[in-house]
């Protein structure tokens, strides 16, 4: 299984950089590598990046949007 982040899998498949996938947001190029480390990303931007790049807040903010909701799904019927 692929341990890379959501953002980094969007930044390869889309060929940016850091430099360049921060701009989409107006933040540098630390700010993306922190969020794509998952540190320091709040709901707000996660909405925007959702918004911006198809990637779930589910996925980028699963501890305040729970799982992606088909997962949610999966889980509620394994429970049954």
């Amino acid at each position: 299984m692929e341990n890379r982040s959501a953002i980094a899998r969007y930044r390869e498949k889309h060929e940016l950089t850091l430099k360049q996938f921060g701009a989409l947001f107006g933040v540098d190029q630390s700010t993306a590598l922190r969020w794509e480390r998952g540190l320091h990303l709040n709901a707000k931007k996660a909405i925007e990046i959702e918004a911006v790049t198809g990637i779930s807040r589910h996925e980028l903010l699963p501890e305040i949007f729970g799982p992606p909701p088909a997962a949610a799904a999966t889980e509620i019927e394994a429970a049954e």
